[in-house]
Formats: C-alpha cells, sequence, structure tokens
C-alpha cells in the first residue's frame, strides 16, 4: 500500500501542499484498499473452487477442519456472497471519487476564494476587512463545492478545468467507465432491493407498485466492479498531477511523486 514517510519527506512542507498530500492520499488508500479486498475474494473463492474439485485425503488436522468450513458453503451461498460482495465495492469505489472530487473542490476554493464567483451568501468583496474573514470563506467553500457536488463525475471534473484553469488528460476508456458506472452506483440501491411506486388508488387506500424485480436485479461482475475501480483511479490520477504540478507547483516533490507511485495490489490480480 502506498504510505509517505511523514517523519523524512513530509518534513516542513508547505501547508496546502500537505493540505493537498492528505486528500489525495487518502483517496489512494481508499483505493489500495478495495483492491486489497478484490484480492481477497478472489483468492476466498479460489480456495471455494478447490475443495469442491479436489478428492485428495487431508491428514493435516487443521487443514481439513478448514475444508468442513469451506464445505459447508454452499453454492447458493456463494453467490449471494459474490453478489453482495460485488454491489459494496462499487459503492465503496463510487464513494470514494465522489469524495475525492467534493474535498478536491472545496481545496482549490479555498486557494482560490474568487473563483466562487460574487453570487455567494456572503459577498466576498466584503469579507476584506472582516474578522471573521477565513471562517465565513471557509463556510462558502463548503456550500459552494455541496453545490458542485450534486454534477456527474465528468461534469465535476470539467467545472474544475474551466473554473481553475487546471489542464486534466483522461483516457477516454477511463471517463467511459467513470460516466457509466457512476449511473449503475446511483440506481444501484433501488435496483438490488426492488423499487416501489407509493400512490392512492381510487378507493383511498395506499398501494405499492413494483417498478423494479427484484429476482431480475442489475447484475455487477467481478469484472465489471474492477473496470470501475480502474476507472475512478485513472480519472483521479490526472487531476491530483494537475493540481500538484499547475496550480502548487510541487509536482517534483518527492512526497508528491511517491504517492502517484502505483498500487501493487491491482497487478497481483492478473493471476486470478
Amino acid at each position: 500500500m502506498r504510505t509517505v514517510l511523514r517523519d523524512t519527506i513530509w518534513e516542513g512542507l508547505d501547508p496546502a501542499l500537505e493540505t493537498y498530500l492528505n486528500v489525495s492520499s487518502s483517496f489512494f488508500r481508499g483505493i489500495d484498499r478495495i483492491w486489497e479486498a478484490e484480492s481477497a475474494l478472489a483468492r476466498l473463492l479460489g480456495a471455494l473452487t478447490e475443495s469442491r474439485t479436489s478428492s485428495l485425503p487431508c491428514e493435516d488436522a487443521a487443514a481439513a477442519g478448514v475444508f468442513r468450513y469451506l464445505a459447508r458453503i454452499t453454492g447458493k451461498s456463494q453467490g449471494s456472497l459474490e453478489y453482495v460482495t460485488n454491489i459494496a465495492h462499487l459503492m465503496y469505489a463510487t464513494m470514494l471519487l465522489d469524495t475525492f472530487l467534493s474535498e478536491t473542490t472545496q481545496f482549490l476554493f479555498l486557494l482560490s476564494p474568487r473563483a466562487m464567483g460574487d453570487n455567494q451568501p456572503v459577498p466576498l468583496r466584503g469579507l476584506i476587512d472582516s474578522p471573521w474573514r477565513n471562517d465565513a470563506i471557509t463556510c462558502a467553500a463548503l456550500a459552494r463545492a455541496s453545490e458542485i457536488g450534486k454534477l456527474p463525475f465528468p461534469e465535476r471534473i470539467q467545472f474544475l478545468q474551466e473554473t481553475f484553469g487546471l489542464q486534466i488528460t483522461i483516457a477516454a476508456d477511463a471517463l467511459a467507465g467513470v460516466e457509466h458506472f457512476s449511473c449503475v452506483s446511483s440506481n444501484m440501491t433501488h435496483d438490488q432491493q426492488g423499487s416501489f411506486q407509493l400512490q392512492l388508488d381510487g378507493r383511498g387506500d395506499i398501494v405499492a407498485k413494483e417498478q423494479t424485480c427484484p429476482r431480475h436485479a442489475r447484475k455487477i461482475s467481478r469484472e465489471d466492479v474492477r473496470w470501475a475501480i480502474d476507472s475512478f483511479e485513472r480519472a483521479a490520477r490526472p487531476v491530483v498531477e494537475a493540481v500538484f504540478s499547475q496550480l502548487l507547483k510541487q509536482g517534483d516533490h518527492p512526497a508528491v511523486q511517491l504517492l502517484l507511485k502505483g498500487s501493487t495490489v491491482k497487478l497481483e490480480l492478473s493471476q486470478f
């Protein structure tokens, strides 16, 4: 997992640089964590398959106990495990990207308050001599970032480009993955549980009209989840690089270079 050596590389950092290192490293730690979870799931499913196909006697008592536990997992239970885990991993990955873009937007507003514009709850020009200027700007930045956070992911990235002059180049397939899976994730809760439209009928009784079929809910495969995680990571990385190099002018800092090193966990998944 990527880590930043605070005791050496982080010593004496500029506050803005340190803050955005915290923001971006939190995202990458989450990405590493979900790749590790994918790796663990792949190993577990491999062990289940092996336990069902292997006919070798097991003389080791501890190993025999493990195989007994694996044998109790039915095919139906395994299918449910994969189904729910895939949904959870996709939702977690979506949450990571959402949080990263929100915190990045707020950070950039605090770095360049005038980028928020004049139509804010507290006019920025009226805060120049105010003793509560920094608190007011912080509240305005949070409110404006929350407003931008309602846009789809691609539009939020485009907003960063247009508002702060960032040159962000994201691979077309990664951007397509972000757009596709952000839509899938936003509708997933209703799709998986069965969505109902509640209404009053002609007699005034409350009735529920099912809008989705719980037996044929949207299926998310492991390949879909990995595509989503990879797309989210590849979309966020150029944003991180642009902020560090173009705005903070710290793209070559050792802490930044260490942060941007790729995860080795994802490479291990190619074995499964």
